[in-house]
């Protein structure tokens, strides 16, 4: 006995048409999704490890700055001259660094800077005021790419003691060393860094060579007036 197959009617291959359209456009727009999600993904780790790249290179540098001078060969008195610039846009600065090599010393000095929207850092191993005096032997790490701008704030010590202790500690945008002849460094150094697409990361980092000014839990100055 044979059986003849029945033809499919219209509305049968209108409704498998629809249904596999259905499917296509479910599964269309899932693998849309998947790459954007990829391509967010990417670019969130992409931006990750920018930020442990720049964090690494910030904790190299600003913890470590010492106060130190330098004679200055421009000056007709051999005068013994800071050797920091500290700016609401720029920093250059002596650090410690690891001993790698007798010959290099175990300080470095280096600048954060903005250089065609990347944020650099350049550095050399003897200490200078022009860039130009180590064009020869300096190096220049990119830290960061596309970046708007980066700014500075520098903590500093009023030596008011009529004020409260909590209210010593003062915030400026400009660390001036030349007209005050001041030789120090900050107590502790702010860095902003904006990036163009709206992203903005802050550090607060203490530098070295300030130790004498710190405090733990409650402690209160001893008053001297009391003796």
């Amino acid at each position: 006995m044979k059986f003849r197959r029945r033809p499919f009617t219209l509305l049968e291959v209108l409704i498998a048409s629809t249904i596999f359209l259905g499917l296509a456009i479910v599964l269309f727009v899932y693998a849309g999704q998947t790459t954007q999600s990829w391509s967010k993904l990417q670019v969130r780790r992409n931006q990750l490890n920018e930020l442990l790249a720049l964090d690494r290179a910030i904790d190299t540098v600003l913890p470590n700055i010492i106060p130190f001078t330098w004679p200055d060969p421009e000056e007709e008195t051999i005068t013994e001259t800071p050797v920091i610039v500290a700016l609401p846009d720029m920093l250059r600065c002596a650090f410690l660094h690891r001993l790698n090599d007798t010959d290099e010393g175990a300080i470095r000095f280096a600048e954060f800077s903005i250089e065609d929207d990347n944020l650099v850092l350049n550095y050399a191993d003897r200490p200078f005021f022009d860039w130009e005096d180590v064009r020869d032997i300096q190096h220049t790490s990119i830290l960061a790419t596309d970046v708007e701008s980066i700014s500075f704030l520098y903590a500093d010590f009023d030596d008011d003691d009529t004020l409260d202790w909590s209210e010593r500690l003062v915030w400026t945008d400009e660390w001036e060393t030349e007209e005050s002849e001041r030789t120090d460094a900050p107590l502790a150094i702010i860095m902003t860094v904006n990036w163009k697409d709206g992203r903005s990361e802050t550090w607060i980092r203490r530098t070295m060579g300030n130790s004498y000014r710190e405090r733990f839990g409650k402690w209160e100055p001893q008053d001297e007036t009391t003796n």
